[in-house]
């Protein structure tokens, strides 16, 4: 979120997609990585929080099936008068291993690339209307000191990656975010800004925490709330700077999003037992209250590090588990080597009301050890060899399903 100029809409970076890494190093070299890129079709944008009640909400008129027949939103296979899909993914944790590849990868070898460890997520990423990824961690200055667990402070060069892979904007809230203190929340924000990334989650203002996160794509404006459950390094030095999973506070978050013009509200909540496949009773109630508001309309989660399942309540859907997006945690426990990239769809009657019509999820696995490849399980590639990718699909399958999501009409997806 770009800090307020005035009362009103407000522009943040248009993605910048820089190309995959560009072998940044210094800070000039990122800097020149991260204009490099060419924007995806979306406009990141803030809208001014009324900043008392009251206020009237933006107009948006209604489609109609009449008006949109001839237009981009009416798609195939769209079931209403337009649609729209996002797309998220689990943690983006750097741990010293990711970035001895990313070295590697570096065309002079002297740079940092984090590109080819995300180069196969890009047809899932790149097909969304919004794709939003999670950054776990706080930015070091583009030259470092970089540090891993506990208190990370991870290489900046990631952000240009991650344009070139097609997210649009990141999740800053988790018990990392305060690791490297209000320095490392101010100079996060800076940095996603400069890469075009739209974000929420923490802030640098109390006007910006009060400001609803809203992010126009091509076929509506989505509202975008990222909260913890807790900080290993805290509390905040402000009480504003970090969401925290208060749901009193999210939904009036999702309120005052839904009056400031967004079609739909999703939450991002970093919250759960590490390494447990099953929801803890926080993310379970905080689950149930969150999409029992009429303004929230996807709950999803990361933390635990493993898969957890997906869950339809009261016909709208919550991802407990994302897994990890990229990681290389040395945590001896089955599991942390897999994610999900999942696809929600929502689509919008002639009458003006979103519902969810689709929700797919492609299952990944990570190498444990270098080159580190994200790789989709389901698109007839070997990620690792014919036994372990069956056995870490079948795995996964399992986490996903465990509250009958399948049922439900949750798919696996093979290609965008």
């Amino acid at each position: 979120m770009v800090p307020a100029q005035s009362a009103g809409t407000l522009t943040a970076g248009v993605p910048s997609a820089a190309t995959s890494g560009a072998g940044a190093g210094s800070a000039a070299e990122l800097s020149a990585a991260t204009a490099a890129v060419q924007p995806k079709s979306v406009a990141a944008t803030t809208i001014e929080a009324p900043p008392v009640s009251g206020t009237p909400a933006i107009e948006t008129p209604t489609p109609t099936a009449e008006s949109a027949a001839g237009s981009a939103d009416a798609r195939a296979g769209c079931p209403g008068v337009r649609c729209l899909s996002i797309v998220v993914t689990g943690d983006v944790l750097l741990h010293p291993p990711l970035v001895e590849q990313a070295h590697a990868d570096s065309p002079t070898g002297q740079g940092l690339d984090f590109g080819p460890m995300l180069a196969a997520e890009k047809p899932y990423v790149q097909a969304a209307d919004l794709a939003i990824c999670h950054l776990e961690t706080p930015l070091a200055p583009p030259d470092g000191p970089f540090s891993g667990y506990p208190e990370f402070s991870v290489p900046p060069q990631v952000l240009p990656a991650l344009v070139a892979t097609g997210y649009d904007a990141c999740s800053t809230a988790s018990n990392h975010t305060l690791d490297q203190g209000t320095d490392g929340v101010n100079r996060t924000l800076d940095d996603l800004d400069a890469a075009g990334l739209a974000h929420d989650g923490s802030y640098r203002t109390a006007q910006d925490a009060h400001t609803p996160t809203i992010i126009t794509t091509p076929h509506g404006r989505v509202g975008f709330i990222s909260v913890a459950y807790g900080f290993n390094d805290g509390p905040p030095d402000l009480p504003w700077q970090v969401n925290t999973l208060d749901t009193d506070a999210i939904v009036a978050k999702a309120r005052a999003a839904r009056a400031a013009g967004a079609d739909l509200v999703i939450v991002a909540v970093h919250a759960g037992t590490e390494y447990d496949t099953e929801p803890n009773t926080d993310q379970v109630n905080a689950a149930r209250t969150l999409l029992a508001s009429p303004d929230i309309d996807l709950v999803y989660g990361h933390h635990a590090h493993v898969v957890q399942p997906l869950q339809k309540i009261e016909g709208k859907w919550v991802i407990y588990g994302l897994g990890n997006n990229i990681a290389a945690q040395e945590t001896p426990v089955d599991g942390t080597h897999r994610g999900l990239l999942v696809r929600v769809t929502f689509s919008q009657a002639s009458t003006g009301t979103w519902t969810t019509s689709d929700i797919a999820w492609v299952p990944s696995l990570q190498d444990a050890a270098p080159p580190h490849r994200w790789c989709s399980l389901t698109a007839g590639m070997t990620c690792s060899s014919p036994a372990a990718d069956a056995q870490a699909l079948s795995d996964t399958m399992h986490a996903v399903n465990l509250y009958g999501a399948d049922t439900d009409g949750a798919h696996p997806l093979d290609r965008p």
